[in-house]
């Protein structure tokens, strides 16, 4: 066998070692460069640090205030004035004051021209009345007026003399405001425009309701003889129903009946 010449391997020796030498300067190169670089680092001076700034904090806005709402003032309730209770049907004024005195005396036509009754404080002119659409008609003077109906017998003459009266007119007292008290043998009287006075006695005095009255039986009574003359007072009484006004309206009719004497 023949032995490698020795020039090849002195050659491969060479090139095996020249790595190693290679990498031997490398590894050299950095650290000289390392401890330059950390050696011009050292050298400087070192910067100063900023100054440190207080941090500003934000101004806190300030809330602007809310006005407080100005409180609507409460209505001041205006009083409700209590309603004047109604009488009713059963009660009515204790009393009545007498109309104030005539100033105008008034002279009626006809016959009949006064009647007086001194216990019902009765001193009145007569006025004539007629009948409307089936209705007595008042009198026109509702204060001191007393009406007469001659279509149904004249005083003084065989028959029945009809006369009514308010007893109540504008919160005063009528004519015939006391003939509700009227009991059998009282008297009234009438006058004539002739000058006779004729004289009349109590026989009756009814309370009528005035929607059940026997109207015919009152103005034409079955009982009266042929030659008996009689008057026959009617007017209002008993239970009254106010309205808003404070005037009212009558349910009940008083009806006194009276006989001429001599």
């Amino acid at each position: 066998m023949t032995s490698p010449q020795p020039s090849v391997i002195a050659r491969a020796a060479r090139e095996a070692r020249r790595p190693v030498a290679i990498g031997a300067a490398v590894a050299v190169a950095l650290i000289v460069g390392i401890v330059a670089t950390l050696a011009a680092v050292a050298d400087e001076a070192p910067s100063p640090p900023p100054p440190a700034v207080a941090a500003t904090p934000p101004p806190v806005p300030t809330p602007t205030p809310t006005p407080a709402p100005t409180p609507t003032p409460a209505p001041t309730p205006t009083p409700t004035p209590a309603p004047t209770p109604k009488p009713s049907a059963q009660t009515k004024p204790l009393f009545f004051p007498p109309p104030p005195p005539n100033p105008s005396p008034w002279t009626p036509p006809g016959p009949a021209v006064r009647m007086v009754a001194p216990k019902f404080n009765i001193d009145h002119p007569v006025e004539h009345v007629g009948v409307t659409n089936n209705q007595m008609d008042s009198p026109a003077d509702g204060s001191y007026g007393v009406g007469w109906y001659p279509q149904f017998g004249t005083p003084g003459e065989p028959g029945n003399a009809i006369l009514t009266a308010h007893e109540t007119w504008n919160h005063f007292q009528g004519p015939f405001y006391n003939l509700r008290k009227a009991q059998p043998g009282d008297e009234f009287f009438i006058e004539m425009s002739n000058g006779e006075r004729y004289r009349y006695r109590v026989t009756s005095n009814v309370r009528y309701q005035v929607t059940t009255m026997p109207m015919g039986e009152i103005l034409w009574p079955s009982t009266r003889q042929p030659d008996e003359e009689w008057i026959t007072l009617i007017t209002c009484g008993g239970r009254i129903v106010y309205d808003d006004t404070g005037y009212g309206d009558y349910l009940d009719r008083d009806v006194v009946v009276a006989k001429r004497v001599r």
